[in-house]
């Protein structure tokens, strides 16, 4: 049962609620100042925020005794306070009646000019841009069917888990064709419960044998198996290995799982408190707007900036491969080496013949479809097997990242650093209660 105070979802745990509800109010705004085409643009471009978890918009922290916006909240004050030309939808989906109800109070405390009653009315006849809806998801995305999205971001925030038949649903009714653009996922994954546990929700037993789970642990499986969709996923995480390896195979695994969908998946880690470790999982079909993203976070987090010399690595590469390179002088080179480049600039995500930083190399795709695999003959790139939702015909590649720093001379990538209080009070950042009740994360 949910309680309230005031409007706000009564929650524990101070610093996993307020660092989420940060990570996610800042995200909205970067993410919307890309996809709505920026200063130049006016931020004309349609854009949709779909909260299909959306709460209260407000969650109010015990041991505070403050209250501070949730991401619907979040959602609201970026409508309000920066899109002056309305061009932001935002979809707010909360099924539970209570929970929607005290949406409702927080739009028309925050939003007064903005009328409840034709936010929840039809759509056609809803000027407002703000879309309310008590439904379940069924009847959400019927609803839905007729707004007119534009470049749309969906938060999966629930309880514990969203079921891999909701992401199905869902991305099915976006993403029409290979790796189609203008939609991106967020999922909030809880990694580290499942592996240590939390109240009454058990921790994974460390072997696959059945007989021997005790109730409580086959509930907890049980709710993987709802992530997954599947039950592959126990043989490779249910053993006695190093938890923190375990939670890294789970996260993969997901993340493996998601580019059924997406071609790049990025799970942002942070570490609300010392042993707990949950990811917001950041799945799109956009390649700049994924690198973006990275380097973003990476700044924010102070990660190592992994500087590629590519000069260097190009006067190795004609070593080893002479009679590819001997025609080509200087600033033109080789498809191989051009399509190889791309890739070890961008880091994540699975490549083929079909993304479009490769495409602009060269029109005809045979072509590139020959230099990629004379990549693979030289064991630069690795073939994957990850089946997409529309039974192309490409091959998926990795880069083989280690081969690469040793021909190439290249760096590997750092681990992304995860988000904690720690982390912003070594930089002399803030983790305090404002004035207001919020929470502030100087320089994030």
């Amino acid at each position: 049962m949910l309680e309230f105070h005031s409007d706000a979802i009564c929650l524990s745990g101070i610093t996993g609620t307020a660092i989420k509800s940060e990570i996610i109010g800042q995200y909205y705004e970067f993410w919307w100042k890309i996809t709505s085409g920026g200063d130049k643009s006016g931020h004309s471009f349609p854009t949709a925020i779909v909260e299909l978890n959306a709460g209260s918009g407000e969650v109010f922290i015990k041991e505070l005794d403050q209250t501070l916006l949730g991401s619907a909240g979040h959602s609201i004050e970026l409508k309000k306070k920066l899109d002056e030309k309305n061009s932001l939808k935002l979809v707010l989906i909360e099924e539970d009646g209570p929970c929607y109800n005290h949406l409702t109070h927080v739009i028309s405390r925050r939003l007064p000019d903005i009328p409840v009653k034709v936010c929840e009315g039809p759509v056609d006849q809803n000027p407002t841009n703000i879309f309310l809806m008590n439904l379940n998801l069924d009847e959400s995305l019927k609803k839905m069917a007729v707004i007119k999205l534009g470049n749309s971001i969906f938060f999966f925030d629930p309880l514990r888990m969203v079921k891999w038949e909701i992401i199905e649903t869902v991305a099915g009714d976006r993403i029409k064709h290979y790796y189609q653009t203008g939609t991106e996922f967020i999922i909030f994954l809880f990694t580290s419960d499942y592996f240590l546990g939390r109240d009454e929700f058990a921790a994974f037993p460390t072997n696959n044998n059945e007989q021997s789970w005790s109730e409580l642990e086959r509930r907890s499986i049980t709710e993987a198996d709802n992530l997954f969709g599947d039950t592959t996923w126990r043989s490779k995480i249910l053993h006695p290995d190093d938890i923190s390896q375990r939670q890294t195979n789970f996260v993969n695994l997901y993340q493996a799982k998601l580019q059924k969908w997406f071609r790049y998946v990025l799970p942002l880690p942070f570490k609300p408190k010392k042993s707990q470790l949950y990811h917001l999982i950041i799945c799109s079909n956009y390649e700049a707007g994924i690198r973006e993203t990275k380097n973003h976070y990476s700044h924010r987090m102070g990660n190592k900036k992994v500087n590629q010399d590519n000069t260097l690595a190009y006067n190795y590469f004609k070593i080893l491969h002479h009679d590819l390179c001997k025609d080509f002088t200087g600033t033109i080179k080789p498809l191989e080496w051009k399509i190889l480049w791309a890739i070890i600039k961008h880091e994540i995500g699975i490549r083929d013949l079909m993304c479009s930083d490769i495409r602009r190399f060269e029109v005809i795709s045979s072509r590139r479809d020959n230099a990629m695999k004379w990549l693979e003959q030289n064991s630069y790139l690795l073939p994957v097997d990850h089946p997409d939702a529309w039974g192309s015909p490409y091959q998926k590649y990795t880069l083989n990242w280690q081969y690469c720093k040793d021909k190439l001379g290249v760096d590997l990538p750092s681990p992304l650093i995860p988000i904690s209080p720690d982390a912003f009070t070594s930089r002399d950042s803030t983790f305090v209660p404002a004035k207001s009740g919020q929470f502030t994360f100087d320089r994030f």
